[in-house]
């Protein structure tokens, strides 16, 4: 059967010469995978350049809930996001959001609120002139609401240590080896009280930073153990 269906590319793998499998988020029916015939060659239908990481997409496809590589009968772009393809420093970014897309949304079943905050955010990204090198830390710490482990921001001075099992801030160092201590707590604290729209507000060098990139991914792979490690760090470090 033919639907029609917004989706979100997280992940490509190269299959042959001329054809590619592209993991695609989708409005409709959650997370799907495509056998995309014909995506290097001139006379696909599909072509390649519409499966950037996180392009969004207008889609028609076929959908049997029996076959694993689900089929595309037409696509095209839903937004133009030149200012991500055409940035070096967001494009590393949205490699690595649609990195963490891909080891973390697993669901093939529709989430209209997941979808909304994806698309929301990735349009935040590509027209931001600003503030774009904490996008990360804000989207990681935003998706973690919607994946059902979002920590509770109680921080003040007497509790400065973020216990990652209990997703709280408490007084003493906890036993469990997965916390985050000051000062970065402070500024994981920062992270969960700032939003998009004021990104640029967290005056962060590039070491916090990367401490709290590191942080948020340990917290991720506490609640999510077969997440992995995310291949796409070291770049996204280099470029910050």
């Amino acid at each position: 059967m033919i639907h029609k269906t917004r989706g979100i590319v997280i992940h490509n793998i190269r299959y042959t010469d001329n054809s590619v499998i592209s993991h695609i988020y989708t409005e409709g029916f959650g997370r799907l995978a495509f056998m995309v015939n014909g995506a290097r060659s001139r006379k696909g239908t599909v072509r390649i350049n519409l499966l950037h990481h996180l392009s969004i997409l207008e889609m028609e496809v076929y959908i049997k809930q029996s076959r694993e590589l689900q089929r595309i009968r037409e696509m095209r772009l839903h937004e133009t996001l030149a200012g991500i393809s055409g940035h070096p420093v967001k494009n590393a970014v949205a490699i690595f959001v649609a990195e963490v897309l891909y080891r973390t949304l697993q669901e093939q079943e529709a989430n209209p609120a997941m979808f909304t905050f994806l698309v929301n955010a990735i349009k935040i990204l590509d027209l931001s002139d600003s503030g774009y090198a904490n996008f990360h830390l804000l989207f990681l710490m935003g998706l973690t609401r919607h994946l059902g482990f979002y920590p509770r921001n109680n921080y003040n001075r007497t509790r400065e240590y973020f216990d990652m099992e209990n997703a709280v801030f408490i007084e003493k160092q906890p036993l469990q080896p997965c916390f985050i201590a000051p000062p970065a707590s402070r500024h994981f604290a920062g992270v969960m009280g700032c939003s998009f729209e004021n990104m640029d507000s967290l005056k962060l060098n590039s070491d916090l930073r990367n401490e709290l990139v590191t942080g948020l991914l340990d917290f991720y792979r506490y609640h999510l153990p077969g997440m992995g490690q995310i291949k796409s760090l070291p770049v996204l470090r280099e470029v910050f």
